[in-house]
């Protein structure tokens, strides 16, 4: 199963779009899913370690997918599952 961390911002525009598209993935296939806001210890912890310096920031199974908002079928792809039709 895949893991997916999402480090997001209080202030980013874009961060809802992404937080609503993981969790609507998540309804579909099943992966762990985490939020971590960018400006807590942790998240400064992911961010210095993948060297992110904007969000949303997804990364999956420990390695940094995407920078800002994927679409649905790249976002299945990195999971490694079949895109499902809408």
């Amino acid at each position: 199963m895949a893991n997916v961390t999402l480090l997001y911002s209080q202030s980013c525009g874009a961060c809802p779009a992404a937080k609503e598209l993981w969790k609507g993935l998540r309804v579909k296939h099943s992966f762990s899913y985490r939020e971590v806001d960018i400006l807590s210890p942790d998240g400064q912890e992911l961010a210095e370690r993948h060297a992110i310096r904007a969000t949303p920031a997804s990364i999956v199974d420990g390695k940094l997918k995407f920078i800002g908002v994927p679409t649905r079928q790249s976002a299945e792809k990195a999971l490694g599952v079949r895109p499902l039709d809408s």
